[in-house]
């Protein structure tokens, strides 16, 4: 009556021609090491240097997952900058007015949550579609 369905597949196992790599292994491996880049923020670079020098010779759904993580690396080092200079000019200002600038302090505070819920949400859809076997769609939300 009900058929039988598994929400995420088993990686394919290596022939002896080595072509049914699917690439998940490393492409959780490049995850793991961003989730430790919340911690440690070094692992978060080896991560994009793995990925970056992986997607090279990776065709179809590795290469999309790779893309995907290379893109959320850069994305995330350009929004970290920018909130970066934003936190320099509230202490700037509250220098400026003796502490009292130092209210505004809550705005890079809250972009950095921010920053960090959205990259947290990447993840999870890039892992989620990794066990599902299948590409993060950056069109769909």
């Amino acid at each position: 009556m009900y058929a039988s369905y598994a929400p995420y597949e088993p990686a394919r196992q290596h022939d002896r021609r080595g072509d049914a790599d699917t690439g998940r292994d490393l492409v959780l491996l490049v995850y793991a090491l961003y989730i430790a880049g919340f911690f440690t923020g070094v692992t978060a670079l080896i991560g994009v240097i793995i990925a970056h020098r992986s997607r090279r010779f990776a065709t179809g759904l590795k290469r999309a997952q790779l893309d995907w993580q290379v893109r959320m690396f850069w994305y995330g080092a350009l929004a970290l900058t920018v909130i970066g200079m934003i936190h320099l000019m509230v202490m700037g200002l509250g220098a400026i007015t003796g502490g009292l600038g130092l209210v505004f302090m809550v705005v890079p505070w809250g972009l950095t949550l921010a920053w960090g819920i959205l990259t947290a949400w990447a993840i999870a859809r890039g892992v989620h579609a990794a066990l599902l076997n299948r590409p993060v769609a950056s069109a769909q939300f």
